[in-house]
């Protein structure tokens, strides 16, 4: 199958080289672009536990000098790809969520309980890195169990404002098999592009592979037909469904066939 990317960098670039050894062809067209800044410190000194949503919170900590109280506390982060990176930057108490921010909440809750008010003391809060942009707000959960909460906004995303000019040329001969969309903010970028530059006919094609149903709602003004959600909200799942896709249609497009570039 030959695939559009359009995460964030560096992100697409790792996810191409997924679906590359599992034999496709791809390429990548980020509709939002991340910056990422430093922790508030004051926060980070007063934290008791961290949390952390997207890979892009543990990209904000590797611009911090951590100290080695900090690698002791509780970090509870969505997803496998997460858990690991946080491991590898040297925190040793990792706790991985299976899906979204909201499965989060009875996993901090009882880090709470077991790991943080057994202290004693007045506990700092819980912390959550976080971006400009939130699907779920930890603040109410957090507030109803008592839990102190406090959140350091560490990245920006910005809309694309345009398509890579191959990506346009196999937008507008319906060229991929298939279109990952992550985000509700990249799904609109890309909805809005896509109707701006007049491609909505080849786009439609393209089977679209999304992160959840949110996601997939926001493809309704383009009037794509193959429409699939992931079992679950994270890259192996995603990479799954495109398996299935691909043992569903066959080979659809080999190599070389429908790709412009390989940037």
């Amino acid at each position: 199958m030959h695939i559009l990317i359009t995460r964030p960098e560096p992100d697409a670039s790792e996810t191409r080289r997924l679906l590359e050894g599992e034999g496709h062809t791809a390429d990548v067209a980020p509709m939002l672009e991340i910056s990422v800044g430093a922790p508030e410190s004051d926060l980070l000194a007063a934290a008791s536990a961290l949390v952390v949503t997207s890979r892009n919170g543990l990209r904000a900590l590797e611009q911090a000098d951590l100290p080695e109280w900090l690698l002791s506390l509780p970090v509870l982060v969505v997803g496998r790809s997460t858990g690991a990176a946080a491991r590898a930057l040297g925190f040793r108490d990792v706790t991985v969520g299976p899906a979204t921010a909201k499965d989060l909440v009875p996993l901090i809750v009882a880090a709470w309980t077991e790991k943080i008010v057994t202290k004693g003391g007045m506990p700092g809060p819980v912390l959550h890195l976080s971006g400009d942009k939130i699907s779920f707000d930890l603040l109410p959960p957090m507030t109803q169990a008592g839990i102190a909460f406090a959140r350091s906004t560490v990245y920006h995303s910005s809309p694309a404002r345009d398509l890579p000019t191959h990506v346009r040329a196999c937008l507008e001969r319906g060229g991929y098999d298939a279109i990952i969309l992550m985000s509700p903010l990249s799904a609109d970028t890309f909805v809005q592009l896509v109707m701006r530059l007049q491609l909505a006919e080849g786009a439609r094609r393209a089977a679209y592979v999304c992160f959840s149903n949110g996601i997939a709602q926001r493809l309704a003004s383009l009037g794509a037909e193959q429409v699939y959600v992931a079992a679950k909200p994270n890259i192996e799942e995603v990479l799954a469904l495109i398996s299935s896709l691909a043992a569903q249609s066959g080979p659809l497009s080999p190599p070389g066939k429908k790709s412009d570039s390989n940037s």
